[in-house]
């Protein structure tokens, strides 16, 4: 099998909120991006405040990532988003 691309984020940072809101910004039926696997924290309900306040131009770039940063409980996700990643599977 060929080699997969994965692209991981090991912490919030503003390359993570970016990509987050192009995924969250993209209203077409394609996939903004062509990763076949996405590691990262997770953009939960909490994170979702503060990508609004963002969005909204309430905070900037560096005061969102601050805030996300200082907030208790981070946790990750795994995003598989292409059959080749999803064929990689096993049950445990």
């Amino acid at each position: 099998m060929a080699e997969l691309k994965v692209l991981r984020f090991d912490e919030y940072s503003e390359e993570w909120a970016k990509f987050i809101l192009l995924n969250r910004n993209n209203a077409s039926r394609q996939a903004a991006h062509d990763y076949d696997i996405v590691i990262g924290p997770i953009a939960n309900d909490r994170v979702g405040v503060q990508l609004w306040k963002y969005e909204s131009r309430t905070i900037d770039l560096p005061t969102l990532v601050h805030n996300l940063r200082n907030m208790r409980g981070i946790t990750f996700q795994y995003y598989f988003g292409t059959e080749r990643a999803i064929k990689i599977l096993k049950r445990l």
